[in-house]
């Protein structure tokens, strides 16, 4: 693999990371707002899928400080998400 596709491929994971985790934050202050067991299930579905997504760019790209960042992000919108549990 070159240098690009590499590249590419770590613009891809991170930005399919960063999406995860941009839904979850999304879903987690909908099911705070309002706390509906379609929201609080939406939340859950979201942050299983972001934890998913975490694995797979450490398991593809390692111990990288963008996936590190967004690991930190996820893992304070859990715990918001949690006060509500």
């Amino acid at each position: 693999m070159d240098h690009v596709q590499s590249s590419w491929k770590e613009d891809t994971v991170l930005g399919q990371l960063h999406n995860s985790v941009d839904n979850v934050t999304f879903a987690v202050g909908q099911a705070l707002t309002n706390p509906s067991d379609r929201a609080i299930q939406n939340a859950e579905d979201m942050i299983e899928r972001a934890n998913r997504s975490v694995k797979m760019a450490l398991e593809s790209r390692g111990e990288l400080e963008p996936i590190s960042q967004l690991q930190e992000q996820l893992r304070q919108s859990v715990e918001k998400f949690n006060t509500i549990q």
